[in-house]
C-alpha cells in the first residue's frame, strides 16, 4: 500500500482508532492473546492504528511480521517464531517483546489492501482450523467496519459541503397530507426567510410569489400523477420589495406506485433566468444536462421507426456510432430475454396513456456479449392530432455496478432467511428427509438451477454410498420412475461413487463443471435423462470429512467460485443439523429402549407387573364396558423347581408365556405378576369368547413337553382365576381396579383348591370371607 490509500480512505482519522480498538481487544480476549492489533501500511512504515496489550504506534515495515501478511497478501501462522527462519532473526523475536506466536490476516478495504490484523504472544501457540477460520472472517470484518467508517466519513463530509454550498434540499412527506419534513440548514441562507424549529409548519407555497405558485402546485401533481422527476421556476419575494428567481429540481419517492414523499434541491436561478434565453433554449439545457450527468439520451421517431441515440449510449454499450442501427428492432434485440416483456409492456402503456411514463431496469447486452443493468426513464413529447404518439424520448444510466450490489445484499439476506428457515425445520421436524425436501425448492431457487439433490453419506454393506434426502423428479422412463418411488419412501441410495457427483465426495472438494462432458470423471447421463449443461456439486463436511453433498445443474450462467462461497454457510450448516438429527435420533432410540426396558419383564418378555397395572387402568378408565381380568398360576411350580432346578423353571415360564401370547388378541395384554403368576387382559365384555381364549391357554399348556436331564417333563399344569369387572359410576380408577384383582385372586384360590388345572369365574355367592386382598394359593 502507499501513502495515496491512506490519503484516499482517510485513514489518519481519529475515528478509526476510536471505533476499532474495542473490537481488537474483543478479539484479543476470544482468542487468549496478550497482544493483538489493526497495521496499516505504506512502502516503509507499518502504523499501529488499533491495539491491545502494545503501546507501540508505528515500526519500521520490514521488520515487522506483518510484511509477510502484507506481501503474501494472505494469511500467515507461525506456531514457534524462532522455529521460522522468516522470524527467527527479527528484532521482535530475538529481541523484546519476544514474540514466540504470530497469526495474522490481511485487512482490506473496496479490495485495496491497506494493512493487517494479527494476534501476538509470547509462548508458542497452536490454532485449530477453525480459529483459523475465525480470524480469516474477523480481518474480513475489521476491513468492512473500515469501510463504513470511510463512507461516514465521506457521508459527513457531503453534507457539510451541502450545508455550505448554494444549492438546499428540502424533503415533503406525502402521507397523511403533503407536509416539510426536511429543511437543509442553508435553506435560510438562501431564501432570506426565517424557518420555524418545526419543519413541518414551513409551506414553500406561502414564499413563493403568487403568480408562480400554481407552476409549484402543478409540479406536485406530477408526482402524485406518477412523474418521477420535475423541475419548477418560481419567484420568492425578499425584502426591498424585490423577486429573485428559484429552480426546484424535485424527485418523487414511490412505495408499489405509491408516492410517499418528494425529495427538491433548490436553487437561486436569478442569473440562470437572465442568462437563459441568451445562451441555450431549452433543449440544448437538458442535452448538456444529460451529457455532464453521464445519462444516455434517445429520440425516437415512432411514425419512421428512426431511433437516435446520443454518443454516451454507444460508448456504454462499447458500440461504434457507426455501426448503430437507427431501428427499434436493433436495440430490441438486445434486450435479456427475460425482460423484454417487461419492457414491451411498458412502452406500449405509455404510448397509449397521455401521462404514461416509462421507469424500468433492465439488462442490455454490448459488443462483447456481457449484460449491463440500465435504467431508463421515458415518455411521449408529441403527439399527432388524433392523439396517437409520434415521438418518444428517454434517458439511460448504467447502474450495473449498483445493481449487482443490490442483487448480492438480497441474495445474502435470503440465503441467511433460508439458512434459519432450515434450522427451524430440522429442528421442528427432527426428521431429515422431511426437511431436507421442504427446503430444496426454495434451495434450487436460491442457487438459479434448475434441478439438484442433497446426499448424506452412509455405509451400506460396509460400502460408502449416498443417502438421498431430497431430488427433483426428473424421472424420464419407467425405471427412473421407480427409483424417485424408492426416494419418497426413504430407500433411494447412490452407491456408484465413480462418476461426476461421486467425485466431489471423493475428492472432499467442490466440483465446478461448466463442460460437464470434458470433466475428468464424468461419465455421461442416462439415455432420456435432461441435458446436463453445467453441474455444482458441495461436499458438506464436518472435522474435514465429507459427510454429504449438494448437487446441482443447469444455471443459466455458468458456476464459479462465487456460488461456492455464497453457499458455503449453507453447507456448513446442514453439517451441524446432519449431525444434531443423528444425535436426536440416538436419543430417541435410548429413550425408547429404556422405555421398553422399564415396562418388560426380562425373562419372558412380558410386559411386567407395573406397566400392565398402569395399561389396564388407563384402558379401562375410557371404556365403561365390562372387561375379563384373569389371573394364571403354574401348578406345583415351586415342586417343579426343586426337581429339575431353575434354568428348566425359566424354560416353563417362558413356554408358558409364548402359549398365552399366542393366543391372545391384538388387544388383549398378558404379563407376569411375578414369580409363576401371570395376569390376562381381554377386552370384551362377551364372557363366553373370555372363557374360549382362557380354555384355549390352558389346554396348549397342558400339551408342553421339556427335555431335561432328569427326562422328559410333560403334564404341566396352570389354574386360571377369572372375573368380569367394570367401573362402577361413583368408583375411583385405582378402587375398581383392586377389587377386580382381589375377585380373580378369589377364583385363583378357589381352583387351586378344589384340584387345579382348571378355570374358575368368580362369583359374589363363592367369594371368600376374609378382609385384604387374597394373593392366590401357591404351591
Amino acid at each position: 500500500m502507499n501513502q495515496a490509500l491512506i490519503e484516499k480512505y482517510r485513514l489518519h482519522r481519529q475515528e478509526y482508532e476510536t471505533q476499532l480498538t474495542q473490537y481488537v481487544q474483543s478479539i484479543a480476549e476470544l482468542f487468549d492473546v496478550p497482544v493483538a492489533f489493526l497495521g496499516l501500511s505504506d512502502n516503509e512504515t507499518l502504523w499501529i492504528k488499533a491495539k491491545c496489550g502494545t503501546e507501540a504506534t508505528e515500526a519500521p515495515l520490514k521488520q515487522a511480521i506483518c510484511h509477510l501478511v502484507i506481501d503474501s497478501n494472505d494469511l500467515i501462522y507461525i506456531e514457534d517464531t524462532q522455529k521460522d527462519p522468516r522470524t527467527q532473526k527479527m528484532p521482535a523475536v530475538a529481541g523484546s517483546p519476544f514474540v514466540r506466536f504470530y497469526a495474522g490476516v490481511p485487512v482490506k478495504i473496496n479490495n485495496d489492501l491497506v494493512g493487517s490484523f494479527c494476534i501476538i504472544d509470547v509462548k508458542p501457540r497452536q490454532l485449530s482450523s477453525k480459529e483459523l477460520r475465525a480470524l480469516n472472517n474477523f480481518g474480513t470484518h475489521l476491513g468492512q467496519h473500515c469501510e463504513l467508517i470511510f463512507k461516514h466519513l465521506s457521508s459527513e463530509d457531503e453534507h457539510e459541503l451541502l450545508n455550505n454550498s448554494p444549492a438546499a434540499l428540502i424533503r415533503w412527506q406525502v402521507r397523511p397530507s403533503l407536509s416539510v419534513s426536511y429543511l437543509s440548514p442553508n435553506l435560510t441562507k438562501l431564501l432570506g426567510v426565517a424557518l420555524p424549529e418545526d419543519a413541518s409548519l414551513f409551506k414553500l407555497e406561502d414564499v413563493i410569489h403568487h403568480d408562480d405558485t400554481d407552476h409549484f402546485l402543478f409540479t406536485v401533481r406530477n408526482h402524485q400523477q406518477g412523474a418521477e422527476i420535475c423541475e419548477c421556476d418560481f419567484r420568492v419575494k425578499v425584502p426591498g420589495n424585490r423577486s429573485v428567481w428559484y429552480k426546484l429540481v424535485s424527485r418523487a419517492i414511490f412505495d408499489n406506485e405509491n408516492l410517499i414523499a418528494i425529495q427538491g434541491l433548490l436553487l437561486n436561478n436569478t442569473e440562470q433566468k437572465y442568462l437563459e434565453n441568451r445562451i441555450l433554449d431549452t433543449n440544448e439545457r437538458m442535452r448538456l444536462l444529460l451529457e455532464a450527468s453521464g445519462l444516455g439520451t434517445s429520440d425516437w421517431d415512432i411514425e419512421n421507426d428512426t431511433l437516435r441515440v446520443n454518443n454516451r449510449i454507444c460508448h456504454m454499450l462499447k458500440l461504434h456510432p457507426d455501426s448503430v442501427d437507427t431501428q427499434s428492432m436493433f436495440w430490441m434485440q438486445l434486450v435479456h430475454p427475460a425482460d423484454k416483456d417487461r419492457l414491451i409492456s411498458q412502452i406500449g402503456n405509455s404510448l397509449k396513456e397521455p401521462n404514461g411514463v416509462v421507469d424500468i431496469e433492465y439488462r442490455l447486452r454490448n459488443a462483447e456479449g456481457q449484460y449491463l443493468w440500465i435504467e431508463t426513464y421515458g415518455k411521449v413529447v408529441t403527439r399527432n392530432e388524433m392523439g396517437r404518439a409520434t415521438r418518444f424520448a428517454a434517458t439511460h444510466r448504467n447502474i450495473t455496478e449498483k445493481k449487482l450490489a443490490e442483487l448480492h445484499a438480497d441474495k445474502q439476506r435470503r440465503l441467511l432467511g433460508f439458512i434459519n428457515h432450515a434450522q427451524n425445520l430440522f429442528v421442528a421436524q427432527k426428521d431429515l428427509q422431511l426437511a431436507c425436501e421442504q427446503i430444496f425448492p426454495e434451495l434450487i431457487d436460491l442457487a438459479e438451477s434448475a434441478y439438484g439433490f442433497i446426499g448424506k453419506m452412509e455405509t451400506e454393506d460396509g460400502v460408502p454410498c449416498l443417502q438421498i434426502y431430497a431430488i427433483s423428479d426428473v424421472s424420464w422412463s419407467e425405471s427412473s420412475k421407480a427409483e424417485y418411488k424408492k426416494f419418497k419412501k426413504g430407500e433411494l441410495r447412490f452407491t456408484n461413487l465413480s462418476n461426476l457427483f461421486g467425485h466431489v465426495v471423493t475428492s472432499n472438494a467442490p466440483v465446478i463443471a461448466n463442460k460437464p462432458m470434458m470433466h475428468k470423471a464424468s461419465k455421461g447421463t442416462p439415455a432420456g435423462h435432461p441435458v446436463l449443461k453445467r453441474f455444482l456439486g458441495l461436499p458438506i463436511q464436518r472435522e474435514n470429512k465429507v459427510v454429504g453433498m449438494i448437487g446441482l445443474a443447469n444455471k443459466l450462467e455458468d458456476y464459479s467460485q462465487k456460488d461456492v462461497e455464497f453457499l458455503t454457510p449453507l453447507t456448513e450448516t446442514l453439517a451441524y443439523l446432519f449431525k444434531a438429527v443423528e444425535v436426536e435420533q440416538a436419543r430417541y432410540e435410548a429413550e425408547e429402549r429404556l422405555s421398553y426396558l422399564a415396562a418388560t419383564d426380562p425373562l419372558t418378555g412380558l410386559m411386567n407387573r407395573r406397566a400392565y397395572f398402569d395399561k389396564i387402568q388407563q384402558f379401562a378408565a375410557e371404556n365403561s364396558e365390562p372387561h375379563c381380568l384373569a389371573i394364571v398360576d403354574i401348578d406345583n411350580f415351586k415342586t417343579l423347581n426343586d426337581t429339575y432346578g431353575h434354568p428348566v423353571g425359566d424354560q416353563v415360564l417362558r413356554a408358558v408365556a409364548k402359549v398365552m401370547q399366542h393366543n391372545i388378541r391384538n388387544n388383549d395384554m398378558v404379563s407376569r405378576l411375578g414369580g409363576e403368576e401371570f395376569g390376562i387382559y381381554i377386552d370384551t365384555k362377551d364372557n363366553a369368547v373370555c372363557h374360549q381364549i382362557l380354555q384355549a391357554i390352558l389346554e396348549e399348556i397342558k400339551q408342553l413337553s421339556f427335555d431335561t436331564d432328569q427326562g422328559q417333563l410333560n403334564n404341566v399344569t396352570v389354574s386360571i382365576g377369572a372375573t368380569m369387572f367394570k367401573k362402577g359410576p361413583h368408583a375411583v380408577d385405582t378402587t375398581y381396579f383392586d377389587i377386580a384383582m382381589k375377585q380373580a385372586d378369589q377364583a385363583l384360590y378357589e381352583v387351586k383348591r378344589n384340584g387345579k388345572a382348571s378355570i374358575n369365574w368368580f362369583s359374589p355367592s363363592n367369594a371368600l370371607k376374609k378382609d385384604g386382598l387374597i394373593t392366590g394359593l401357591k404351591s
